[in-house]
């Protein structure tokens, strides 16, 4: 009998049941690690917003929690807080508006902004948008009773309900988020920027930043920056972005305690999973709690570059130890600048 095969993300790709998250269980991603999609997850509702659940204590996840929050015109969330987590939020598609530093600062797709914990924060999308704000947010660590609601986390016996997590998982339906690209570089609101911050303002107050400037790294090979990570300011929550043209490889590597969900936000190319390398394409993903292999690499003949990305937490002290910016538990404060995107 052929392996069945689930429509991730758009009519023509498919990503084989072998490899999809969707049918590993959270026992299986955490050893293995799989592939997912930003277009697949189980759907509730956080802060009063529309959510999809993509890494979390459900499918394997224990150091963060990536979801995909989508916002309507009109909507708006609650004002709430953390006391214990820090928290992210990526703007992917369409532009909206977040309370960050106090006042409402409009971002548009690649603007990355930070939370500390005990930040108030908030997001919206105004009445006279015509599009959904679509964000991808990370929590660190991982808030339980945002699944108790939908009876996913039993608080009395202090667990997840993995019974209901894995017929959910099988049965949710996919999103539709289209794999057109929207992210650019942006530095508008320059008094709430990262790069015109202080670590110490960053750390107590957060920050907007943007996946395109961040400081210079390329100890897996390829062109990155480092935005969310504790040279900025950033204890909790880590984010990384990269580019990788066609015959580039990114090395193989794991990490020992960080759990990490790879996105590739733009093109296509081979992502290493569960030892093998499988074809993936805009809004697929890499599934890697610690100590999972994962790697990639674009063939020689790919039509343009991809560009991937990845949350992590604890930020990744074991790729910082290959930079000059870290020593003796002190990290120096590099300069911001552009992304290679050639």
């Amino acid at each position: 009998m052929p392996s069945a095969v689930i429509t991730v993300r758009s009519e023509d790709f498919m990503v084989d049941e072998k490899w999809s998250a969707r049918f590993r269980t959270h026992h299986e991603i955490r050893s293995r690690g799989a592939i997912g999609n930003l277009n697949d997850g189980v759907e509730i509702a956080t802060q009063g917003v529309h959510t999809r659940l993509i890494a979390w204590p459900g499918n394997g996840f224990q150091t963060e929690s990536v979801h995909v929050l989508t916002l309507a015109p009109g909507e708006e969330s609650a004002l709430y807080e953390y006391d214990m987590a820090d928290e992210a939020m990526l703007c992917f598609k369409g532009q909206g508006e977040v309370h960050l530093r106090g006042e409402w600062v409009q971002i548009e797709p690649g603007d990355v902004a930070y939370f500390p914990g005990r930040v108030p924060r908030a997001m919206r999308n105004p009445k006279g948008n015509s599009r959904d704000f679509v964000l991808v947010n990370q929590i660190c660590p991982p808030q339980f009773d945002l699944y108790e609601p939908a009876g996913y986390y039993d608080r009395r016996r202090g667990k997840m309900k993995f019974d209901a997590i894995e017929k959910a998982r099988k049965e949710a339906s996919l999103g539709n988020l289209p794999p057109d690209n929207e992210l650019h570089y942006d530095d508008s609101y320059p008094a709430v920027r990262a790069w015109n911050l202080s670590v110490e303002e960053i750390r107590r107050d957060g920050a907007l930043f943007n996946m395109y400037r961040g400081a210079l790294f390329s100890g897996i090979d390829v062109p990155m920056v480092l935005l969310l990570w504790p040279g900025y300011g950033v204890s909790r929550c880590g984010f990384h972005y990269g580019c990788m043209p066609p015959g580039s490889e990114a090395a193989t590597h794991t990490h020992p305690v960080s759990d990490e969900c790879i996105v590739n936000w733009i093109g296509s190319g081979l992502s290493l999973i569960s030892g093998e390398y499988i074809p993936t394409g805009p809004l697929d993903l890499v599934l890697a709690p610690c100590g999972v292999q994962h790697g990639g690499k674009i063939p020689a003949d790919a039509k343009g570059a991809a560009f991937p990305g990845g949350f992590a937490s604890p930020p990744q002290l074991d790729l910082y130890l290959r930079t000059p910016h870290y020593k003796d538990g002190k990290y120096q404060t590099p300069a911001f600048e552009m992304l290679e995107t050639k």
